[in-house]
């Protein structure tokens, strides 16, 4: 009974350690993250300009944005377009890089950093990039592109200067950085027992039965993983928007966080800006908690799972 206490009164001493420790870190989510969480939905009930104190008015921001906002609707069909295209296109350029940099060939080291490069550079340069890139008048994509538009007699594409184009142009843009979830599927391929490939060579499998029945199965995790961070990174796109089109043409890219941005910054809309930010806190909820209930059916976990 005595050696019991002791092992107890130790592991307690061991566990107040431990929250000193990470006493600094606790501290801080909870001052510069718990409340301004909490603070920002108390703003969200209110009409706030950052300048005069809080009036309380409800719930009048919601109802202004969900019946008399047509800018609201315009920027959230926006982003989710943005999503329902860009992850779909994300995951297959990753999963394609990753099956190619898989290979075992004398240098491939390099060929998957300079994939990866990408992720690395500041996106504000990266959107100045392809800025240049994509310029209709003297980009270099449409000067590639020139043969193919005088044989089908095409006026050149202005990119993301035309409002059909400009949510195409900034998502082809962002798979530039795919070398990000590349480098996850790798790892997870990198953990796959050689002798599950070992055993298909015996039974007479080529390359596309044991991608497709071997190592795409076992990469579903890995493949998950990814579909969510793109779904709570797809909601949030804002930055190449504000500087590559800044919402235009004619709003086609005037995307949810751009809104909220404007109305946070431009308009002084704090209130309002803050029950934009709840909707989409309780928006991307929804849609990650339906995605993680599709877990099992669509993951493979194993013998176990």
């Amino acid at each position: 009974m005595a050696e019991k206490k002791s092992i107890n009164k130790l592991k307690k001493q061991e566990n107040l350690i431990g929250y000193i420790f990470a006493s600094p870190w606790l501290i801080g989510i909870i001052f510069l993250g718990g409340f301004p969480i909490l603070a920002s939905l108390y703003i969200s009930f209110t009409n706030y300009d950052m300048v005069s104190a809080p009036t309380w008015i409800g719930l009048k921001n919601y109802t202004i944005l969900f019946t008399n906002d047509s800018i609201f609707w315009k920027s959230l069909w926006n982003t989710f377009y943005h999503v329902m295209i860009a992850i779909p296109l994300g995951l297959l350029v990753g999963i394609i890089l990753a099956l190619l940099l898989n290979n075992k060939v004398k240098g491939m080291g390099v060929y998957r950093t300079l994939f990866y490069l990408p992720n690395v550079v500041s996106i504000v340069a990266m959107t100045l990039l392809w800025m240049w890139l994509f310029q209709p008048s003297f980009g270099i994509i449409n000067e590639i592109l020139d043969p193919i538009y005088k044989l089908f007699d095409m006026e050149p594409l202005r990119w993301y200067q035309a409002a059909s184009s400009a949510k195409m142009t900034l998502i082809l843009m962002g798979l530039w950085s795919a070398g990000g979830s590349m480098v996850i599927y790798l790892a997870q391929m990198q953990d796959i027992p050689a002798i599950l490939y070992e055993s298909a060579d015996i039974d007479g499998a080529n390359w596309f039965q044991k991608t497709f029945k071997i190592t795409l199965p076992l990469m579903t995790p890995s493949i998950f993983f990814n579909f969510i961070m793109g779904i709570i990174g797809g909601f949030q796109v804002f930055t190449i928007a504000y500087i590559m089109t800044g919402g235009g043409p004619a709003r086609s890219t005037y995307y949810y966080a751009y809104y909220l941005f404007d109305k946070m910054m431009t308009d002084n809309a704090m209130g309002m800006a803050s029950a934009m930010a709840w909707i989409l806190l309780v928006l991307v909820l929804i849609i990650t908690a339906f995605a993680l209930r599709l877990n099992k059916r669509v993951v493979y976990l194993g013998e176990e799972g």
